[in-house]
């Protein structure tokens, strides 16, 4: 399949459609895509998302009504760029299509390859338990 995003996981997450920075209207739609690319393609429930994106707040209700706010916001980003597809939402998980994802991560998950130096997604804490575990790998 033709990878329709490249995907930067090591250093700072990033995300380019064409090799252009994938411009997205708030920082947890960003952040909920980051979260989605870390979990390598596994379903995650609403509840589960907002669980890590939201530890602070207890108010199930409201925080799954801000999912969803983010979900639309993340659909009409990536269609902006042609990219839609990448988004799929199996009831009642969300997921990403990795086939359609260029991904460092990905990549060094199937071949180690590229190097990991010790730095995955450092602007979001929940990441620290991936990085810890790419780093055992080693």
């Amino acid at each position: 399949k033709e990878k329709l995003l490249r995907v930067k996981c090591f250093g700072n997450f990033e995300v380019f459609a064409k090799e252009e920075p994938l411009q997205f209207k708030r920082l947890k739609t960003k952040e909920l895509f980051a979260f989605l690319v870390d979990r390598n393609g596994a379903g995650m429930t609403a509840k589960q998302i907002c669980a890590v994106l939201f530890p602070e707040d207890t108010d199930d209700n409201k925080n799954v009504a801000y999912l969803r706010q983010l979900v639309l916001d993340l659909k009409n980003t990536l269609k902006s760029v042609g990219a839609e597809s990448v988004l799929c939402h199996d009831t009642p998980c969300y997921r990403v299509d990795t086939n359609l994802l260029k991904c460092d991560y990905f990549t060094h998950l199937e071949t180690g390859k590229p190097d990991f130096y010790g730095e995955y997604m450092t602007q979001y804490s929940w990441a620290e338990e991936t990085c810890g575990m790419l780093q055992f790998k080693k």
